[in-house]
Formats: structure tokens, sequence, C-alpha cells
């Protein structure tokens, strides 16, 4: 049973892959142009972009895996779904407005597949990078580039926490605190979940958030994280769940290169 879901996954990932791929190329042509852009109750961006990467993806996983529940950040936020059932699909259809609206290509399309409240399949696609991180168990991640066959990837495995990447565009003063703490000395500026791929092919140590965020912003970049070898924590460096209220993170998380360094950070 256990094999025959992996083959499962493992299909769902790929057809979850072409889904991100349809949705990037429709992202890519307005990100081209000079596109409107508008803000939400909550103050943060939205664009046309957001709207049709959502609708290609939600219409397509439908078609798919018809039945299944779907929470996606712009639909959530207009009609405020709940779970049915302990299997469903978070979606962000742009991680990242705020660096796509800048056009530094920090940007990203999140699809993840929720079982029992765990993610266990994820999709992180980098359109204007033309790069894609997926893992579909927690053994292996893969990144596929330019349309090459996809290689496995891997964190960094040593304990030393040198070098962290940070928010580009969600700064935090508390922040120090932890650099100074434990002995970060190089931090790495980088937008939405990219950071999740970057860390899990092993290009640094750690990826620290101080703020809130909601869950459709870390499954995706968790499965793959572990696949690598990296491992991912709540604040406090207890085991995250998901399916909270509102889907919403209140305390930001931890995310590792290996366990070995959560023994250093308790320490």
């Amino acid at each position: 049973m256990k094999n025959s879901n992996q083959n499962l996954h493992k299909k769902l990932a790929h057809e979850l892959i072409n889904i991100s791929k349809k949705s990037a190329l429709e992202i890519m042509k307005i990100y081209d142009t000079n596109f409107e852009i508008n803000y939400k109750k909550d103050k943060s961006p939205v664009t046309e972009a957001d709207r049709i990467s959502e609708d290609i993806i939600l219409h397509e996983i439908s078609k798919i895996e018809p039945g299944v529940d779907l929470i996606s950040e712009e639909k959530y936020f207009e009609e405020e779904n709940k779970i049915k059932s302990n299997c469903f699909f978070l979606i962000d259809p742009i991680d990242g407005t705020r660096e796509f609206i800048k056009k530094n290509g920090e940007f990203t399309i999140n699809i993840a597949l929720v079982e029992n409240n765990k993610p266990v399949l994820g999709v992180i696609n980098a359109p204007a990078f033309n790069d894609i991180y997926f893992s579909y168990n927690n053994l292996k991640s893969y990144k596929l580039s330019n349309n090459n066959d996809a290689i496995e990837i891997r964190t960094r495995q040593h304990a030393k926490t040198e070098v962290m990447f940070h928010s580009r565009s969600i700064p935090s003063k508390k922040m120090q605190g932890i650099i100074d703490q434990y002995g970060i000395n190089q931090i790495k500026p980088c937008g939405s979940a990219l950071k999740f791929g970057l860390l899990a092919e092993g290009l640094a140590d750690l990826y620290i958030r101080l703020e809130p965020c909601y869950e459709w912003d870390t499954a995706a970049g968790q499965v793959i994280l572990e696949g690598a070898g990296g491992a991912f924590f709540d604040i406090n460096l207890n085991e995250f769940d998901y399916n909270k209220p509102n889907f919403l993170n209140s305390d930001g998380f931890v995310s590792l290169a290996n366990i070995r360094q959560k023994e250093f950070l308790l320490k």
C-alpha cells in the first residue's frame, strides 16, 4: 500500500508540475506588461496575474482530482472555505506578489497536497528562472531547470548555522537578536517560497521567519525541504501542523538544512 501511494503521488506530482507550467506561461505574459496593482483588505498587493494563475490551477486540479478540497489564497479570502476531509490541496497562485511587482523574478507558484494535517507532496515553480522544485515523499527532492531532466537535490549536512535566508520585502527588527544569538554571519535576502528551494539545494543553512504567514506559503516548501534532508518546525522548534484556524501560522517558523541543527539551536 505504501509503494502504491508513492506511485500515485509521483504521478500526481508530475501532473501538478504541468499545471504549474500552464499557470507560469500566463503569469509571464502579464509580468512583461504594465499591469494594474490592487490591494486587499490586509493592504497586501494583488494583480491580475494572481487571479489568472489561481483560476488555471483550480480548474486543472479539479479535472484530475474531482471532489478534493482546494484551499487557495485569493479564493479563501473571498469565501473562507472549510475542509471537509483529511485530504486537501493548499495553493498559492503567486507567492511573492511584491517581488512580481518589482520584477526581480523572486516569486513562485506553490501547490501542496496535505493528508492528515501534514504536507506530503509539494511543487514550487519559479517562472522567471525556469526552475521547478518538487517532492512526492519525505526521502528525495528534485529540481527541474530549463526543461532539462530532473536532478536530485540535497541540503547542507553540517551542524553550522552561518548562512541564513531572509525575506526581501518583509524586514524584521526582531531578527537581529536571532542573528546575534546563533552566530549567523551571512544574510541572503530573497523573496517568496523560492527560499525553500534554494535551502533544499544547499545554498544556505537556515531560513527563519518571525512574522505570521499562511499555510499555503509553507506547505510545498516543507515537503521539498524535508525530502532534501532538511527539517521544518514552528517557531518553538515543535512539530508543525496544518489545517489550523484560518490556515494561519501566527508565530512564524524555523527551516533548517538538517535535523542536527535543531540540537545546536536548542543549546
